[in-house]
């Protein structure tokens, strides 16, 4: 019990820290990855869906 608890404890941590080291191309792809469509992906960044096709491309 106390070992879940403290791996728990320490993943939270973790986890916030990958998270933050991802970036917007990579989540539009994930996004993508669920067949989500353009204009939805733009409604969680609040701009168009021109903006998020064109942060998607590779440069």
């Amino acid at each position: 019990m106390r070992f879940g608890l403290a791996f728990a404890v320490l993943m939270v941590p973790l986890m916030l820290f990958i998270w933050s080291l991802d970036t917007n191309k990579a989540r539009i792809k994930r996004y993508r990855s669920y067949c989500w469509s353009w204009k939805k992906i733009a409604t969680i960044y609040n701009v168009s869906p021109t903006t998020v096709r064109r942060w998607s491309i590779p440069k």
